[in-house]
């Protein structure tokens, strides 16, 4: 059978939901195409400040009100309190020694707490993908996108006016003619395979591997709580050299936790082994054995091996590849939302017939970005034994999105137009040199300075002030201190507060 229409989406995640959901609201007919079935377990669950506002323009934007309530933890239990979220105050870091439980010293040189809001109300929040990609794909469904699941693609026919794509639903051949393709089906996805895409190393980046499940009965961590939040109220990673552990605790009693590491430390932890590697991981980080004692696994243990990817391609004349289709970065930073939903606002403005040139700047766009994240994750991987420079890496980071949300909150984007700065010209090319020194020089007195010199324009939150001791609570007067660095008077930084409810 052939079904006919403008747009077909490949992958029903939240990424593939929301750009049908897009393209349906402008008028135009949509396929989602999903290999699987739903409800199914997935990572990728933390949201941030950043990903969250990028939702807020597509929910505005594009007239999708329906997905407002899901950008803030507040307006989230209100309206869907059926549907599991976490509570994100903001990310959480502790440096671990290798068999020893976590201390630290008197100036909290072992740990780092950066919030992203003034209280829970107004928080970002961990998404349990299982229910929440399942809602959106009835969403798109019930404003008439057509959904395919148990659909796998195995061909893909370009001509001058269409694309065919063939595949097997259950058992019987299923064709699909339409006019774009979107690739929303994630790293080394569909388009990878059916058009023989090239992969590509991205910069810096180790060839790090995950291994991960869901679980209950996780316990506390006994760290002590203090400001800016308690500490697992957060996007929580635990470092140690060569890997970090995330934990992400759902309010339906479900925690997320997984490890990414360097090969060296997979291969040693035997991570690759499932529930062996979790076990002897455990046991060289004694802190969170005690936090996990009491632990019920939840599904089993997923081990994906080398989880860094990309493509030189990322569109051509009647597809594209949305960014996680197009790279996938360890997740240490939690920056595969922002990207996804960035990409969707691009081309949701494009559609439904890009021209070559639209399509040529979102590839730019897209490769730039991820190769940015790339740099500066590779950056802290080099540098997990050293939590200094480790903290002061991160710090680009936090500096960069934290900067790019104010500004855009403010209507001025043209001061942040692209994911971590990345095409700003002090701050993205300074940003990469700093990452390659720290990986290949590892001369810490420089990279400390280049960092403190690149970041003082932009840090308008009063990040990598010593005197906080690692302790970045959200204070509101940074901002009216920074108004000049956001081209911006008090005024119009007091209404965008009052905009967004933060006084």
């Amino acid at each position: 059978m052939e079904h006919r229409a403008d747009i077909a989406v490949i992958g029903g995640g939240f990424g593939g939901a929301i750009i049908a959901m897009v393209a349906r609201q402008q008028g135009h007919s949509v396929v989602l195409i999903e290999k699987g079935v739903h409800p199914r377990f997935a990572i990728g669950e933390s949201s941030t400040p950043l990903a969250n506002l990028f939702l807020q323009q597509i929910a505005e934007n594009f007239n999708l009100p329906q997905l407002l309530p899901f950008r803030r933890w507040g307006e989230w239990q209100r309206e869907y309190p059926e549907i599991g979220c976490g509570l994100k105050r903001g990310f959480s870091f502790f440096k671990h020694e290798i068999g020893e439980f976590f201390s630290d010293y008197e100036d909290r040189g072992r740990q780092l707490l950066v919030a992203a809001s003034p209280r829970d109300e107004l928080a970002d929040t961990h998404w349990f993908r299982e229910e929440f990609d399942q809602h959106l794909v009835s969403e798109a469904q019930s404003m008439g996108v057509e959904y395919f699941d148990r659909t796998e693609l195995i061909d893909f026919h370009e001509s001058s006016d269409h694309v065919l794509l063939n595949g097997k639903r259950d058992k019987e051949t299923v064709d699909f003619q339409v006019g774009f393709v979107i690739d929303a089906s994630g790293p080394r996805g569909c388009l990878f395979r059916l058009l023989r895409l090239s992969e590509r190393h991205l910069p810096l980046m180790p060839m790090t591997s995950g291994l991960f499940a869901h679980f209950k009965n996780v316990g506390s961590l006994n760290i002590e709580d203090g400001v800016p939040y308690p500490v697992e109220d957060a996007a929580v990673h635990h470092v140690f050299d060569g890997g970090w552990v995330w934990v992400l605790k759902f309010n339906n009693g479900i925690t997320s936790a997984g490890v990414a590491a360097s090969p060296e430390k997979v291969k040693s932890l035997r991570l690759s082994e499932g529930a062996v590697g979790w076990n002897l991981l455990l046991s060289h980080l004694p802190t969170l054995a005690k936090q996990f004692r009491e632990a019920d696994i939840q599904n089993d243990f997923v081990f994906v091996r080398e989880l860094s990817f990309g493509v030189d391609e990322v569109a051509g004349s009647r597809w594209a590849i949305l960014p996680p289709a197009a790279g996938f970065i360890d997740p240490l930073l939690s920056t595969g939302f922002a990207l996804t939903l960035q990409g969707i606002i691009r081309l949701g403005k494009l559609l439904p017939s890009p021209s070559k040139e639209d399509l040529l700047l979102y590839q730019r766009q897209t490769l730039i970005e991820l190769d940015q994240v790339s740099y500066l994750v590779g950056a802290l991987y080099s540098n997990m034994d050293d939590f200094e420079v480790f903290n002061a890496l991160t710090q680009l980071y936090f500096v960069a999105v934290s900067f790019a949300e104010a500004a855009n909150r403010l209507g001025k984007s043209d001061l942040a137009n692209s994911f971590l700065l990345s095409d700003h010209p002090d701050f993205g090319e300074s940003t990469r040199e700093i990452c390659k020194l720290a990986v290949h020089s590892k001369n810490r007195e420089v990279i400390l300075r280049k960092i403190s010199e690149t970041i003082e324009p932009f840090n308008i939150s009063g990040l990598a002030d010593p005197l906080k001791r690692n302790w970045y609570p959200v204070v509101l007067d940074d901002l009216f201190v920074s108004a000049a660095k956001l081209k911006s008077t008090d005024s119009e930084i007091r209404e965008m507060l009052l905009r967004e409810g933060m006084i």
